[in-house]
Parts: structure tokens; C-alpha cells; sequence
């Protein structure tokens, strides 16, 4: 007998236990609970079945009894766990989910955006290319259109009346009969962009001209508030904050009427697989928790002191562009909370629900919808494919419909919310124009100018074009692109340029065709490019073989890129002293009008007027002989000037021209009015 064999007979045979007396527990938590802070709110757990019951409430409290009542003092999502014991001593637990928010203001705020809906349940937006606002039935998924203007850029709903942001006037839309009733033009070189209007009081900010514009139903009155003003809110207690669109390479601004500027500095955290260090810029949406305490602020993050000249370890697609959102506290007036989001290019636009349980985030590059905790910032949820150009966000009433913005697809998409956990299916879709106001390939290059969502122009959804020339302008900062083969390297607007009417692009004259921008694509973005690998081969070279007329695609780009030929006008009146001394000072020899630049596709002219030194770096990897002449057309919208964006004013980059022909201030003071009103 083995030693085994020897202990289980002595064991005996295996007895069965007895099972315990009485019923089991049945623990039923009750449906989820939507609470708000600082009233009582009951969990009923009335349908379980034990011999005692015990609430944890998720907030540390601890409740006997299968009914509990209690007062939540923090927001948050929580979970509120009843255990059940039954007869037989055996416990069982159920959990409902608990959303506690804070409770809404007594003035709701409002906020700038390129979509609104109405207090009848109609979506509106805003097309600028067509002119006009679409109004969209989400019952029935249909449109009718309403012409305002030359260029709508956001709008706004009070009471009966919808107000439309122009670029020159403000407008006011009967609601209910569709028709416009009120036009108050705007001063000149004004650039609108946002409104935000209540109680009959409109604000409307004027980017070019660093104001804003109130309008009381019966006058207008500019109001002086900061450089490039761009998304407004209103808060609950009256005060207005107004976004700098671009940002100081320091820090963003948001202004604040009648109050102190709220700042949001440069994160200087090293960079990680999914973080950057960098500024947020391109502010030019804003949006309020229904509570009214917390702004918030989608952006980019530029990672500018990053590059192989400034930090030793060169940009890369990964690092030089990421989506970013910042929490703002209003009553404090600080920065609470920053979120980056990987791989999504940039968030263009937020909406919180109805009830401030939620965030809803559009990526217009990356064509992402994403929905956001608004207490700890973790994704609850992603949308992909919801369309090119995604620019705004707003949600029902009921908060069960997401409504997007897609711009450049030219729709209105509704979106289920109901249950993130599952998805959020499309519900439907309309039309915003009825006839497209672009010529084909305009818009099939506008829609790859936005994107980052196709891998030909970048891996992981990055970059896009519009993320460093937003509307085909400058970003307002200066990059290191010494690893290019370059150096440090100011943003230039493409506005008026018409793509190469001006001649070659870039500060360096290296790219002779926009289609050269294959190069970024796939040696900078990590695109995979849109040309064949023979085509590549062939034409690489940025100044060798054309790349014009090997892909549909790139030739859009280019035609979108040569649509740009207006440059934006100013609001400046020019000076007629500075006018003469442009002539006879020499300036003229550079900047000769109409174009007021020399640069020739045909010369290739290039000048080094004292301005190239530590930090210029190479053309194309070689020696740097000088700078394209950039022309001065719309120059007093691009600054800081210089390649290197040295120059805070165009008085300093004239000064900085070696041969600048007079050191007279009064002399400098005219001729600086005078290329600031070109």
C-alpha cells in the first residue's frame, strides 16, 4: 500500500457539506442615478432581497438600508455599489453609476461657434464659401438655405433672432421666417469671425482690427480688447473672454472685457509617444460648462523649441503638432487643466451636454469626434470618418444627438450619444449648400489642404497643411527646420500668392511648384505621398523635373493653393509721406509694386539684407545665399516678420535691414504706416 492509498482510507470517504439555511440574496442597485451637487438625490434599491442592505455611495459615505438618500458635494462619476446579505450569511452586490454635476447657472453662457441649434430643435450653419447659412430639420434630415453675407463665419442664436458673424457685417436672421432683418456693416479691414449674443446685447469680434463690436439693437460701438481677437464667450456673470487666434510662442492668450487676460503658458514637458511639450495656438473656438465655472479651449499645441538648431534633437511628425484642450477655472482665472490628444491633429471645436456630463471634441484634420469626462479627461468614447473639415459641434436639447459640422463635406451629421459604450451611430445627415460654390478641383485640394486623416499626406493623423496655414494663412510662429536642410523658418501666408503667381515658395525660394510639397508629405509628415515610386524617383528633386500633371491629387492641392489670391485688406489707412520715402529710400528696388516683391520663378532672386546669421541655416542643404523677397502685400497681418521672426512690428524688420536708408523715427514711423495699409 502506497502512502497515498494509506492516508485517504484512513481519511474515510469524502463527506458532502451541508448547504446553509435560507434564501439567498438578490441584490438590484436600481437604474442609474443623475445627480446634481448639493441636492438630495434617492437610490432605490427597494427590489433586492437579504436580511440587510449596505450603500456604498462611491464618495466614502456609507448608508444602511435599501433606500438611501443622499447630497453629493463633489461632481464626478462615481459608482454606488448595494450589498445584499441574505438568510443563508452569503452576500451579493449590484452597482448603479451616479453622474453628479454641478448645478446650472441662472444665466446660461454662450459661446461662438460655426453651428447652433435653436430653441426649436433647427441646426444652423455657417458656409463661408456659399454665402449663406443652411438651416437643417433633424426630424426630417432636410435643408433650406438662407444668403446673408459674403463670408459667414460663425453664429448665434437669442430668442427669435439668429446673428451671423460676416468678415464685413454683422447679421441679424429672423428665425422663424428665415429672412434677414438687420445688416450693420463693419468698419474696414474688420475681419469678423465670432458673435455671441443675449438678452438683445450682440458682440461680435473683429480680428483685424484687434476689437470688438457691440451692437444694442440700435447702435454700433467698437471696443478696443487685444492682437487677432477670434472665439468669444460669455459667462454667466457678464464677463466676455475672447481668444488670441494666434498665439505669443510664449504663451496663448485669452482676453477678458473688463477683466484681467487669462494666460496659458508654454508646457515645457519633455516629449513622450504621447506628449509634446509646446503653446497652444489656433484658438478659434471656445465653449462653457453649463455651470458656467470652466472654460474651455481646444487648440494645438506647437512645439516651436523643439528642432536640431534650438533643442539638438530635430522635429519629427510626431512631435511637432498635437491636439490639446485646456480646462480654464473662471473664477480663478488659471489654466486647471491641459489635455493632449494622441494622434488627432488638432481640436478645432467642444460642446458640453446639456447637462455638463460630457464633452464632445471635433478634430476637423483627423475627422474625429470624440467625447470626453469632463472632470478627469479620459476618453468616454471615438468617432471616426465624420467628415472633412469638421470646424463645429453643438448637441440637442435632450443631449441624445451630437450635431457636426463638416464643413468641407458640405453636411450636417447627427450623432446617437445615448450609449457611448456601444457606439455612436450616425442618425442622419443633410446638405449644406445646394449647388457647390467651388470649382471641383479647388475643393478636392481644399479637403487634402485640411486633412490628416489621409496617410498619403500623414502618419497617425497629424499634420495637416491647415494646422500650420490655417484659411491658407501663417500660424504666427517660427519653426526650426534646420534637420529640412533649412534653419529657422518664420510661417508665410499664402493668402494673395496665388501659389506661385509670386514666385517660388518658402522663405529660400526651394519649392518651384506647390506640388513640391510631396517632399513634406513624405520625407517630414510621414505620408506615404501621392506620387507613383517612378514618378518619385524622377522628380524628388524640388527644383528638378515638374511634378505637375503625375497626380490628380497634387494638382488639386496646387489649384486650392492658386485660389488664394486675395490678400486680406487693411485696416490701416496707409501713409502718403511713407508712400514717398518707399521710392526714394530704395525699397521699391526689392518690393517693386503691384506685387511689391522681386522673387521671379524664372531668376530665382535672392537678397541677404543683413538678416542672415545664427540660427538661418542652409537652402536645400547648402550654402544660404539669401532670402526670397516676400511681397508686402497683407504684410501687416503676418506677423512677427523676418525668416526668423525676429521682428515684433514692421518698423523693427525695416530697421533690421542693414541698408535701411534713414535712422529719422518720424521717417521709419510713415513708412511702417505705409506697408501696414497695403
Amino acid at each position: 500500500m502506497t502512502l497515498a492509498v494509506w492516508l485517504l482510507a484512513c481519511a474515510g470517504a469524502p463527506k458532502e457539506s451541508a448547504a446553509p439555511a435560507g434564501a439567498a440574496a438578490v441584490a438590484v442597485a436600481g437604474p442609474d442615478v443623475a445627480a446634481v451637487v448639493g441636492v438630495p438625490v434617492t437610490l432605490d434599491g427597494s427590489a433586492s432581497v437579504g436580511v440587510s442592505f449596505v450603500w456604498d455611495l462611491g464618495d466614502g459615505t456609507i448608508v444602511d438600508g435599501a433606500v438611501a438618500t443622499h447630497t453629493y458635494a463633489e461632481p464626478g462619476a462615481v459608482q454606488a455599489v448595494l450589498t445584499v446579505t441574505g438568510e443563508d450569511g452569503v452576500t451579493r452586490s449590484d452597482a448603479a453609476a451616479v453622474t453628479v454635476v454641478l448645478p446650472a447657472a441662472a444665466v446660461p453662457p454662450v459661446w461662438s461657434s460655426t453651428i447652433v441649434v435653436d430653441g426649436g430643435g433647427a441646426v444652423w450653419a455657417a458656409v463661408p464659401e456659399a454665402g449663406h447659412v443652411a438651416v437643417v430639420d433633424p426630424s426630417a434630415w432636410t435643408s433650406v438655405f438662407v444668403a446673408v453675407c459674403g463670408e459667414p463665419r460663425t453664429v448665434a442664436v437669442d430668442g427669435a433672432t439668429l446673428w451671423v458673424a460676416c468678415t464685413d457685417a454683422l447679421v441679424g436672421v429672423d428665425v422663424a421666417a428665415r429672412a434677414v432683418t438687420t445688416e450693420v456693416p463693419l468698419p474696414p479691414g474688420a475681419r469678423g469671425y465670432g458673435v455671441v449674443a443675449r438678452g438683445g446685447e450682440v458682440w461680435l469680434s473683429m480680428e483685424g482690427r484687434g476689437s470688438l463690436l457691440r451692437w444694442d439693437g440700435a447702435a454700433a460701438e467698437e471696443v478696443p480688447i487685444g492682437v487677432e481677437p477670434r472665439a468669444l464667450a460669455w459667462l454667466p456673470d457678464g464677463r466676455l473672454v475672447v481668444s488670441r487666434f494666434r498665439s505669443d510662442p510664449n504663451a496663448a492668450s485669452l482676453y477678458v472685457l473688463d477683466g484681467v487676460a487669462l494666460m496659458l503658458p508654454y508646457d515645457t514637458s519633455p516629449d513622450s509617444d504621447t506628449t509634446t511639450g509646446g503653446v497652444p495656438n489656433l484658438i478659434d473656438a471656445l465653449a462653457v460648462t453649463p455651470d458656467g465655472g470652466t472654460l474651455l479651449a481646444p487648440a494645438h499645441h506647437a512645439n516651436v523649441r523643439r528642432g536640431s538648431y534650438l533643442s539638438g534633437v530635430p522635429l519629427d511628425h510626431q512631435t511637432s503638432v498635437r491636439a490639446v484642450m485646456s480646462w480654464v477655472d473662471v473664477g480663478a482665472g488659471v489654466e486647471r487643466d491641459r489635455k493632449q490628444f494622441d494622434e488627432s491633429g488638432r481640436a478645432s471645436a467642444v460642446a458640453p451636454s446639456p447637462s455638463g456630463d460630457a464633452l464632445y471634441v471635433v478634430h476637423a484634420g483627423a475627422e474625429l469626434l470624440t467625447a470626453v469626462d469632463p472632470w478627469s479627461g479620459d476618453l468616454r468614447g471615438t468617432v471616426r470618418e465624420i467628415g472633412a473639415g469638421a470646424t463645429g459641434v453643438a448637441v440637442a436639447a435632450g443631449g441624445e444627438t451630437v450635431f457636426v459640422h463638416a464643413w468641407l463635406s458640405r453636411e450636417v451629421r447627427g450623432y446617437d450619444v445615448t450609449n457611448l459604450s456601444a457606439g455612436a451611430p450616425l442618425v442622419g445627415s443633410a446638405s449644406t449648400v445646394a449647388v457647390e460654390p467651388l470649382a471641383a478641383d479647388v475643393l478636392a485640394g481644399k479637403r487634402l489642404f485640411w486633412t490628416s486623416a489621409d496617410p498619403r499626406v500623414t502618419d497617425s493623423g497629424y499634420i495637416a497643411c491647415a494646422h500650420c496655414h490655417p484659411d491658407g494663412r501663417d500660424d504666427g510662429l517660427t519653426w526650426d527646420f534646420t534637420d529640412r536642410g533649412e534653419g529657422l523658418r518664420n510661417t508665410t501666408s499664402l493668402e494673395g500668392r496665388a501659389g506661385t503667381a509670386m514666385g517660388p515658395v518658402h522663405w529660400t525660394g526651394n519649392f518651384d511648384e506647390v506640388q513640391d510639397f510631396e517632399n513634406d508629405m513624405r520625407l517630414h509628415f510621414a505620408g506615404a505621398g501621392f506620387l507613383s515610386d517612378a514618378d518619385w524617383a524622377e522628380c524628388s528633386d524640388t527644383l528638378g523635373p515638374a511634378k505637375a500633371g503625375r497626380s490628380e491629387d497634387l494638382d488639386a492641392l496646387a489649384a486650392y493653393a492658386a485660389s488664394l489670391d486675395q490678400t486680406p485688406p487693411s485696416p490701416f489707412p496707409g501713409d502718403a509721406v511713407g508712400a514717398g520715402l518707399f521710392d526714394t529710400l530704395g525699397c521699391v528696388t526689392c518690393h517693386p509694386p503691384p506685387l511689391y516683391t522681386d522673387s521671379d520663378l524664372a531668376t530665382f532672386v535672392r537678397h541677404d539684407v543683413g538678416t542672415v546669421g545664427d540660427g538661418s541655416g542652409q537652402r536645400l542643404g547648402g550654402p544660404l545665399d539669401g532670402f526670397d523677397t516676400p511681397t508686402l502685400l497683407g504684410a501687416w497681418a503676418t506677423g512677427p516678420w523676418l525668416h526668423d521672426g525676429r521682428a515684433a512690428t514692421i518698423r523693427d524688420a525695416i530697421v533690421a535691414h542693414a541698408e535701411h536708408g534713414t535712422d529719422d523715427p518720424a521717417a521709419l514711423d510713415a513708412l511702417a504706416a505705409f506697408v501696414e495699409g497695403l
